[in-house]
Parts: structure tokens; C-alpha cells; sequence
């Protein structure tokens, strides 16, 4: 897990949540393989240096910022 990169448990495809936009307040499981065995509950606000977007319409808000035309 160390190494990763950090971000929000709402955005994170680890989130175990059918919503495709998780808010902050939504507890759901965490489906990371070192972290099942502990049945460990989330909110959307939690995070954790293990992030890794979810595909669809969350993930476009953790896009890079495109740069400015010039």
C-alpha cells in the first residue's frame, strides 16, 4: 500500500458502492485484497494512500486540469 497514490474512498474503485457518484457521507465496504479479511467500513471521505479511480463518471474529477491555451 505505501508508495500509492492517496485520494478520497468515494472516488476510489476499491469503494464497494453500485452509486456511480458515491458522496461523502456513503459508508460502503473497502474491497482492497489486503483489507477484506478485516471487513473494514468506509465513508466516502475517508481515504488512503492505496487510491485507484473508478472508471466512469467519478473518475473525471480526479483528472489533471488541462492546460491553458497560450
Amino acid at each position: 500500500m505505501a508508495g500509492g497514490q492517496w485520494g478520497n474512498c468515494k472516488g476510489c474503485r476499491y469503494f464497494g458502492s453500485n452509486n456511480p457518484n458515491p458522496g461523502d457521507n456513503e459508508t460502503q465496504r473497502c474491497n482492497q485484497q489486503e483489507l477484506r479479511a478485516f471487513d473494514l467500513k468506509v465513508s466516502g471521505a475517508s481515504g488512503c494512500n492505496a487510491f485507484e479511480a473508478r472508471a466512469g463518471a467519478g473518475a473525471a474529477q480526479y483528472q489533471e486540469p488541462a492546460q491553458p491555451a497560450h
